[in-house]
This record gives structure tokens, C-alpha cells and sequence, in this order.
């Protein structure tokens, strides 16, 4: 396999296990099964100021890094929440918008521990949120030669509508990661940890 095929495999792989790690995690912070991934429209583009807030993480280790972001509207998850019955002081744009930079925080938790899991540890930031108008300062820019570079972009579909997802990713190795893919997690239920 060449230099160009291999970068292609990892990125790829890469996009495939953001992926698949968004909706497993989505489908569980819910409590949904009814939650699945689709193409971003064709009037959207990478980049694009999709909705009024982003949350994100950075996952950050020493040949990897990754911005990791959900696009929402606070009236979307507000309808959502409302209708779990979730109680009307829990409903403030700054409750809200907690709840969106967990989702962040634990999805960027599993991609963590998906990598650990291939002896690859990664840092996380504490999640972030800013105002979606920023994205049109975010660079995806795609580019292959000592650092690989590449966006994607992708939603979430369920109850609370479309959620959109971005990463940008830059890999500082030619090492492949064409190997690493999301697997179910062995479930922690009953289990007692003492601390």
C-alpha cells in the first residue's frame, strides 16, 4: 500500500469511528435507540455556520489531535427535554447548553477510551461552548504531507431533530490508522467501584 492510499485508509477509518462513536454515544446520553447517523444535506457545507451554538472538545495525544463539535439550537433541545419531562428550571439556555457540552465531553470520553484500548492515550479539554457564527473563522482544510489534515462532517438524527457533528483531525505520523474502529464497550451496570 502506497503513502497516499495508506493516509486515505486512516482517514477513513478515522470517520468511520467519529461516527459510530457519536451515535452510540448520543443514543445512550438520551436514553434514544432511535438516533442514527446521516449525510450532511447538500445545501450544508463544512465550515458553515450550521446553528447557534457549539460545543466541543479537543482530544489531543502525540500523533493525533482532534476538534470534535455538536451544532445545535438551544429551542431544539429545549423541545426535546420538555418533552422527557424534564423539570422547567432545568430548561435555561445555560442548563441547556451543560447538557449539550456533556454530550460533547462523553462522546470525546469514548473516543478516548477507544484509543487506549489500541495502546494510544489521548488527552481531553474540558468541553466548550461558543456562539456557532465562529465556525466561519474555523479552517477544515484538507491537506496530506508531514501533518494529514481533514474535516468531516455529519448528523445526528432523533427526537430532538438534527444535531450536526464536525471534527477536524491532524495525524503527525505516516503511522496508519486504518486499524482502529469502535467496539462495544463492556457494560459497567452493577458494577461497584470503591474509592
Amino acid at each position: 500500500m502506497n503513502e497516499e492510499s495508506s493516509q486515505q485508509a486512516s482517514n477513513d477509518s478515522l470517520r468511520e469511528l467519529l461516527r459510530n462513536v457519536s451515535v452510540v454515544q448520543a443514543r445512550q446520553y438520551f436514553a434514544c435507540e432511535d438516533i442514527e447517523w446521516a449525510e450532511a444535506p447538500d445545501h450544508l457545507a463544512l465550515g458553515q455556520v450550521l446553528k447557534r451554538y457549539i460545543v466541543m472538545v479537543l482530544l489531543t495525544g502525540a500523533k493525533i489531535r482532534f476538534v470534535f463539535k455538536v451544532h445545535f439550537n438551544p429551542e431544539q433541545v429545549r423541545t426535546y427535554r420538555q418533552t422527557a419531562g424534564c423539570k422547567p428550571e432545568d430548561l435555561s439556555d445555560k442548563h441547556l447548553i451543560d447538557f449539550m457540552k456533556e454530550l460533547s465531553n462523553q462522546i470525546g470520553g469514548r473516543v478516548c477510551r477507544v484509543f487506549d484500548t489500541h495502546g494510544m492515550s489521548l488527552g481531553m479539554s474540558i468541553p466548550l461552548c461558543t456562539r456557532g457564527i465562529y465556525e466561519i473563522y474555523a479552517s477544515y482544510e484538507a491537506k496530506a504531507g508531514a501533518v494529514n489534515k481533514f474535516g468531516d462532517f455529519w448528523r445526528l438524527r432523533g427526537p430532538f431533530g438534527d444535531l450536526y457533528c464536525s471534527c477536524y483531525v491532524e495525524i503527525m505520523t505516516k503511522e496508519s490508522f486504518s486499524n482502529i474502529a469502535y467496539t462495544d464497550e463492556p457494560s459497567n451496570e452493577g458494577e461497584l467501584d470503591f474509592l
